[in-house]
């Protein structure tokens, strides 16, 4: 496995299974949960960024990366508990939370349902806050498969290829977490992805959420779900697809370490 050289890597029993872990950096906890088929090495571009004011802990859930895949325990209140097992499993007080997509989902119910367990927390576009299509718990079964399956007949050089031109310094990450994606991943869309509007009228600590570019009427409503949060900041990043980090990195980290100076 290619880490960085200051990087360590290990695993951590949280709620049952045992999950890799990530970890870099000097200062206060900040534990990073990934999107859907991504694992925790995808966040090495913003890892570099902000290892220096922070300690880093980025893992790997479970059915993603190095981490377990079991038959069973891929529901929102699942992955909840897992990132919760993770931040307990390694003394991590007070933490900082950001989660990308699915990882976004997670971070936002982690801090509905645990309201003093983050110090604050930040969604790059979360998955709930998304416009999902309508497909059935089996289409959707089958959808996650078929790309497994399309990606598992390629090689990383080839997959890294497809990436290249789009995300050049992330292409070989992003191939390598493809390849490593279990089939169980599929019951996390069949379990259903909860709307963020429930959540966000619980989450009590400050929040960013980061939201890909859309369009005016999508912006509205976006706007009227980030009213929910007691102590929130909601941005659209322009030119920003769903990947607002790897998108326009320099956009959305201006904004990530201007809210981080004032927690």
């Amino acid at each position: 496995m290619n880490i960085p050289e200051d990087w360590t890597a290990d695993t951590v029993r949280a709620n049952g299974v045992e999950l890799q872990y990530y970890r870099t950096g000097d200062g206060p906890p900040l534990v990073m949960a990934h999107g859907f088929y991504d694992n925790g090495r995808c966040w090495e571009p913003l890892a570099e960024d902000l290892s220096n004011d922070y300690e880093l802990v980025m893992y790997d859930a479970r059915g993603h990366g190095r981490s377990d895949a079991p038959e069973s325990g891929y529901a929102i209140e699942d992955r909840v508990a897992d990132l919760v097992g993770v931040v307990e499993g390694l003394s991590l007080e007070n933490p900082l939370l950001l989660g990308h997509s699915m990882g976004g989902s997670t971070v936002a119910w982690t801090a509905a349902t645990h309201p003093d367990f983050p110090r604050a927390i930040v969604l790059e576009d979360p998955v709930g806050m998304l416009e999902i299509p309508d497909r059935t718990p089996d289409e959707w079964e089958t959808v996650v498969h078929d790309n497994l399956e399309r990606w598992g007949n390629k090689s990383v050089a080839e997959l890294t290829d497809e990436y290249a031109d789009e995300r050049p310094k992330l292409a070989r990450r992003i191939a390598v977490a493809r390849n490593e994606c279990s089939p169980q991943i599929a019951k996390i869309p069949r379990e259903g992805y909860p709307r963020s509007t429930a959540a966000f009228e619980k989450i009590g600590c400050p929040t960013l959420v980061l939201r890909g570019d859309v369009d005016p009427e999508k912006r509205v409503a976006d706007l009227d779900t980030a009213d929910e949060l007691a102590d929130g900041r909601l941005v659209h990043v322009a030119g920003a697809g769903h990947c607002v980090f790897r998108d326009r990195y320099d956009a959305a980290y201006r904004e990530l370490r201007t809210f981080l100076q004032r927690i």
